[in-house]
């Protein structure tokens, strides 16, 4: 797999990965501010009182620049457990709703940066591809960006399929689409995902049927295939 396709498939491998943080984590600070609600504003602490020589268990609180307490009960080993659970709780909750806050701003901006790329379409910058008459070359063609520069061994109205030794990559791309299954075929979406394809794309298509036809010889080699017209051809060869 050329680099930058393997490149763009790790970005939206991580786009898709950052994108699941940030949902788990919002569905999370989301449970966290609900529980919170739960709880009195400013609950903080458990203060002792001693009343008529008695001890008692307060929670205070502050709310609007007051103090705030409640009676809990007298003093007695756990008696204000309860309490001081919540109290634990809510300060853990207060602080985890910090810290999603923070994650999710910063989750939030990566996945933005990382859509920009991982949504494009993969677009190979650069490739060759080599295309045969039976076992004959007919034609080298080299892709550099935009500009597609073809070596036409082969001057012949069946035996080649380009037309000028410098085309567009638009018209590329409608030479090899004569070579693949109509894209409006009512079968064609499970066609390519049988291939593992995910879209209409003639390049790709190529990659996996090179090209090949009933009507003709021709076939493609990509860099890195040892073939040959008797591996890949439908027909029987003449």
């Amino acid at each position: 797999m050329p680099n930058k396709v393997k490149n763009m498939s790790e970005i939206k491998d991580l786009y898709i990965e950052q994108k699941n943080k940030y949902d788990s984590n919002l569905a999370e600070l989301e449970v966290v501010e609900k529980r919170l609600k739960a709880y009195r504003d400013g609950l903080s602490s458990v203060i002792v009182k001693t009343i008529n020589g008695n001890k008692y268990y307060y929670k205070q609180w502050r709310d609007d620049k007051k103090i705030h307490s409640e009676l809990i009960g007298k003093v007695e080993p756990g008696a204000a457990a309860d309490t001081e659970k919540e109290i634990i709780e809510r300060k853990y909750l207060e602080k985890r709703e910090k810290e999603l806050k923070i994650l999710l701003k910063i989750l939030s901006t990566e996945i933005e940066e990382l859509r920009k790329f991982a949504l494009e379409p993969e677009i190979e910058e650069n490739f060759t591809f080599e295309v045969f008459w039976k076992n004959e070359l007919s034609a080298r063609v080299s892709v550099r960006k935009n500009k597609v520069y073809v070596s036409r061994y082969i001057i012949h109205p069946v035996r080649q399929i380009f037309h000028a030794d410098e085309i567009t990559r638009n018209q590329l791309m409608e030479a090899l689409k004569l070579r693949c299954l109509e894209e409006g075929r009512p079968d064609i979406n499970e066609w390519l995902k049988y291939r593992g394809l995910n879209s209409y794309n003639p390049l790709e298509i190529v990659r996996k049927t090179h090209g090949v036809s009933y009507n003709d010889y021709i076939w493609i080699r990509f860099p890195g295939e040892n073939l040959r017209a008797e591996d890949v051809l439908v027909r029987e060869r003449m």
